[in-house]
């Protein structure tokens, strides 16, 4: 059986008209989209040249990895 992931996108439109797309695991579960919150930081990562060999489970490990603060200092 295979195994499913929960993945999220973000569509951020600057006012040049440019736009970027940003697929990851969800920000905001089903169950909480009725709590206020506000955002906090916004943070890019560097871009990084990925293999076509990677696979979607990899690809969420790195994600997970970036976004640990786990011992490290924020700025």
């Amino acid at each position: 059986m295979a195994k499913h992931v929960p993945l999220q996108m973000l569509m951020v439109t600057l006012t040049d008209g440019r736009r970027g797309l940003f697929i990851g695991v969800p920000l905001i579960e089903q169950h909480e989209a009725q709590h206020s919150t506000e955002v906090e930081e916004i943070w890019f990562s560097d871009v990084r040249e990925l293999s076509n060999q990677l696979t979607l489970e990899q690809l969420l490990e790195m994600v997970r990895e970036q976004n640990c603060r786990c011992g490290k200092r924020v700025n």
